[in-house]
């Protein structure tokens, strides 16, 4: 299973021309094939002195293609071997569309199992996609000792932040709530809560 963050964060979109009026990708499509690697005469094969290399004279080639009709811009991604897995948002969580609850958005991540509830949402203050700009909570399942489902809320990431959340570290967490949306609503408030002055009667 895939860290949330890493569904979201780690890839990196490819870009369009600077004036694009309608940025999205009108074609995608894929070409297999099989490419020769040459040799000197083409009477011997492609040899390797790595004894468990699968290389071979001729090896399946896959080549994505990407355009954008707009603004011209196509991408050709090529290689060798390349390993391919479809699948469906409902196994992936990313994918699917932000779920609001309150004044935040929760992007979810994947199933525990399959066709079950996802186990993480990263959240964001506006539906826009999730990016470490938008990024403003994180909401992360786990069990208790007693077995109850609990969920752990973390809101602000920040690289110095005293509480790390999967691989990110935060400003403010709270764990023991006892659903998605008690997480969602402790977020919503956490920052205002923070910043009130804290009174001392004497």
């Amino acid at each position: 299973m895939e860290l949330i963050e890493a569904l979201y964060l780690q890839p990196q979109p490819y870009t369009h021309t600077v004036d694009c009026p309608a940025p999205t990708w009108d074609v995608v499509d894929v070409v297999r094939d099989t490419g020769a690697r040459p040799v000197s005469t083409g009477a011997e094969r492609h040899g390797c002195p790595n004894d468990i290399c699968s290389h071979d004279t001729e090896y399946p080639r896959v080549r994505l293609r990407l355009l954008c009709r707009d603004c011209g811009t196509v991408y050709t991604i090529t290689g060798e071997g390349l390993t391919e897995f479809p699948s469906h948002t409902s196994l992936t969580g990313w994918g699917q569309p932000p779920r609001q609850v309150g004044d935040v958005w929760l992007w979810p991540g994947q199933p525990v199992i399959p066709g079950g509830d996802p186990g993480d949402y990263l959240v964001t203050r506006q539906p826009a996609a999730v990016t470490q700009a938008t990024l403003y909570g994180i909401i992360t399942g786990y069990r208790e000792a007693s077995h109850a489902r609990r969920w752990r809320a973390a809101v602000l990431p920040d690289a110095d932040g005293a509480h790390q959340v999967h691989s990110l570290r935060w400003r403010y967490t709270r764990g023991g709530l006892p659903t998605v949306d008690a997480a969602a609503a402790w977020i919503s408030g956490a920052e205002q809560a923070a910043a009130r002055p804290l009174v001392v009667a004497v």
